[in-house]
């Protein structure tokens, strides 16, 4: 699933429980950027990639330089494989909602009550990835095994898997999720606004 599919995704969960009390500035953060965090090497390496070929690099042996990083560098490169599946992994993000939860509780650290929260939303993200990717799910035993991918018979790209349908899917759900945000968030916006002026 695409990025700004799990940030809309749990900011819409978020709305309904935005006056519960547990639900303060650190949880929200923290959910908010556990929605993306997985994803954000991802594209910090594409965009880098495609600047490093584009300029300063000879072209690489295909067709177009996304297909290498995206076919080439994503499955074999080591430094690909480590970011990308560091934050996709279901090994560490338990371990780290478990170091989290532990630090929280024991010395009601605001940056452990974080920690658990953002593994919260990166567990849930990775749930997602793995049953819309087929053949580049992550790595959800990452590190004990580099090489691990669920084939999910559901892609979210890939048209062999119903990828066309997804796509659209998707579109009409981030429409219909930004709808719900902006009729939920308006009111608040506004008297915000009018506050100001």
């Amino acid at each position: 699933m695409q990025t700004q599919s799990h940030f809309l995704m749990t900011a819409a969960a978020l709305t309904p429980l935005r006056r519960r009390d547990w639900l303060d500035a650190t949880v929200i953060a923290a959910l908010l950027v556990g929605a993306v965090l997985p994803d954000l090497a991802f594209f910090v390496l594409t965009v880098g990639g495609e600047l490093y070929y584009r300029w300063l690099a000879p072209p690489p042996p295909t067709p177009s330089i996304m297909e290498y990083l995206h076919f080439t560098l994503f499955y074999t490169d080591p430094l690909w494989i480590v970011a990308h599946n560091f934050f996709h992994s279901l090994l560490i993000n338990s371990a780290l909602l478990l170091i989290g939860w532990w630090g929280w509780r024991r010395h009601a650290s605001r940056a452990a009550k974080f920690a658990f929260w953002a593994a919260v939303a990166m567990l849930v993200h990775v749930v997602i990835d793995i049953f819309t990717h087929h053949s580049d799910g992550p790595l959800i035993w990452f590190p004990v095994n580099w090489s691990y991918r669920f084939p999910s018979p559901i892609s979210y790209w890939e048209s062999a898997y119903g990828g066309r349908f997804f796509f659209v899917g998707e579109i009409i759900l981030n429409l219909l999720l930004i709808l719900y945000l902006a009729l939920a968030y308006w009111p608040a916006l506004r008297q915000w606004w009018q506050r100001r002026t």
